[in-house]
């Protein structure tokens, strides 16, 4: 089980290298998001969060509808600042925190799943698969990546590190920090 500690490390790492945004906007796929990458597969979806209008009272059914549909004809692959203009409502901090948690508690389940002594495994190797399952999505990592899934299981935690670079879009930066936990946690282990 995710220890506070660490859901506050990967809170920061997933704001760090995902944003926080309060209102609605488009990711690199032009998907509408919110939050800390939080996806919003439907209108539908959307209307189950509270959203915060501008007299600061919870926004109806058809404001909520309105931001979607307006964001989801904007173009995709800008900055999430840039679709700030085409929303009038938001999330608070605590109800993008509660969102945030959900998915690590998500992730930590689909972890398990993977790789059944995930628990066992060293809190870098941890923070480290955390990473790439909210990149990649549980069956990506489980499938797409046999290199990288047979040094976890083995524990070889050097090969895991230099097989864990994703492509474009992710950073260059977060590849690093990736590949830095897998090999902190190599070094400890000799």
């Amino acid at each position: 089980m995710a220890t506070e500690d660490e859901k506050n490390i990967l809170r920061a790492q997933l704001e760090k290298y995902e944003g926080k945004v309060v209102h609605m906007y488009l990711d690199s796929k032009g998907y509408v998001t919110v939050g800390v990458g939080h996806l919003l597969t439907s209108i539908a979806e959307a209307q189950k969060l509270p959203f915060i209008n501008a007299a600061l009272t919870n926004a109806s059914a058809t404001e909520i509808k309105a931001d979607f549909e307006e964001v989801k004809k904007q173009p995709k692959n800008r900055l999430a600042s840039f679709y700030k203009k085409s929303t009038k409502l938001s999330l608070s901090d605590s109800e993008i925190n509660k969102l945030t948690d959900s998915h690590i508690d998500n992730f930590e389940e689909e972890l398990s799943l993977i790789y059944s002594d995930f628990l066992t495994y060293p809190k870098d190797v941890r923070l480290a698969l955390f990473d790439l399952i909210f990149n990649l999505g549980m069956t990506n990592l489980k499938t797409k990546w046999p290199n990288f899934n047979a040094a976890i299981q083995a524990r070889d935690w050097k090969k895991a590190a230099e097989n864990s670079n994703r492509k474009a879009p992710v950073s260059a930066e977060r590849n690093r920090y990736v590949k830095d936990l897998l090999e902190k946690a190599a070094s400890l282990e000799l």
